[in-house]
């Protein structure tokens, strides 16, 4: 009897509505009117700014994988578009620049040079470790300085 149950709970489990591995987050097709506009790109600068954060964002060719330290002297010294107060981005600055609402995790349709990889964040936890932002996958978390990721640069833009 407990067996019979048992693979019934399992049969409803399974052919529930939850259980849906094909289920899309998105709201229509890739080109509708859905595309995230607060965030504009500018290709002869190489820069995206979010309009409604006033933060710009250097996208101009990925940086080298580095670990945290490395990542942090890279965007302090990094002087582009007349602008030399670069720095890394906070978790929550580059988690904000995740397209979840898609079918498939992509990062705002403004960025051009961001790849499917994990990317330093200024965020530390107490453990000596710091927040990445896994643009592949989606997810976030931390990890050790000696880890080598990429970084973006961002600066307030007013």
């Amino acid at each position: 009897m407990i067996k019979i149950t048992l693979t019934l709970m399992l049969g409803a489990v399974v052919s529930s509505a939850w259980f849906m591995p094909s289920m899309s987050f998105g709201y229509g097709d890739e080109d509708s009117t859905n595309v995230d506009k607060n965030y504009v790109r500018y290709d002869k600068e190489s820069v995206v700014v979010g309009t409604t954060t006033d933060k710009m964002y250097y996208d101009s060719t990925p940086t080298k994988k580095m670990n945290f330290y490395a990542a942090w002297d890279y965007c302090q010294n990094l002087e582009f578009d007349k602008h030399n107060d670069w720095r890394v981005p906070t978790k929550n600055e580059l988690r904000s620049l995740l397209e979840l609402s898609r079918r498939e995790v992509t990062v705002k349709h403004a960025f051009k040079n961001i790849l499917q990889e994990r990317y330093w964040t200024s965020t530390e936890d107490k453990f000596e470790q710091a927040w990445y932002v896994d643009f592949d996958l989606g997810r976030y978390s931390t990890q050790k300085y000696r880890k080598k990721y990429r970084v973006i640069c961002v600066r307030n833009s007013k």
